[in-house]
């Protein structure tokens, strides 16, 4: 069709290996088996994405948007007339729904590969410390928060996140996870209240 966008080579692969991982993980992963499993060879995907680190961090970006959730701009309205509580666990129970568990899951695993070799996944790793926590900070400020406290309480509120995201991933109820970060949201509302 006229107009129509047609992926690229790379783009095609980078798809076809994140919906790959997202049903099988990265841990015991080679270059081979992915490539066999989506038709391609693993020359080629070294071609595309110079290295086997390369590959995963990039499927995990794409398995993200894939999944919808790539990063924090899930987070709005931005304007002061939003609630701040019902917008934290709006987004929350968007990354922590049931069809984000493999995603999760994902994400788990090649936090660990970092943690074992940070090296290769440096790009994985300095987005990590720094999107989302951006992200919420920025929506905080617009709420009011002065910049020191809303870099602090961004980086607490992703740091429950995460923490109640890995504990989804093993099996943690999500009755009992969404609770808790109702909780934890309905106090930081408070605090952001305080700032108006």
């Amino acid at each position: 069709m006229e107009g129509e966008r047609v992926p690229d080579e790379r783009e095609r692969l980078l798809e076809l290996s994140a919906r790959f991982l997202l049903e099988h993980g990265v841990l015991d992963l080679s270059l081979r088996t992915l490539a066999d499993a989506i038709g391609s060879s693993h020359r080629v995907l070294l071609y595309y994405f110079d290295s086997r680190e390369t590959l995963i961090t990039d499927a995990l970006d794409e398995a993200a948007r894939l999944s919808s959730v790539r990063d924090a701009s899930l987070l709005g309205p931005n304007g002061t007339d939003a609630d701040v509580e019902q917008e934290l666990v709006r987004v929350w129970r968007l990354v922590s729904a049931d069809d984000q568990l493999p995603l999760i899951r994902l994400f788990v695993q090649v936090v660990a590969l970092a943690l074992h070799n940070p090296g290769p996944y440096k790009n994985f790793v300095d987005g990590l410390q720094t999107e989302w926590v951006s992200a919420y900070a920025a929506y905080l400020r617009q709420h009011g928060v002065r910049p020191s406290e809303a870099d602090d309480l961004a980086a607490e509120i992703v740091g429950l996140q995460r923490g109640l995201q890995l504990e989804r991933a093993i099996g943690g109820s999500s009755d009992m996870l969404d609770r808790a970060f109702a909780a934890a949201a309905g106090r930081w509302a408070e605090r952001v209240a305080s700032f108006a």
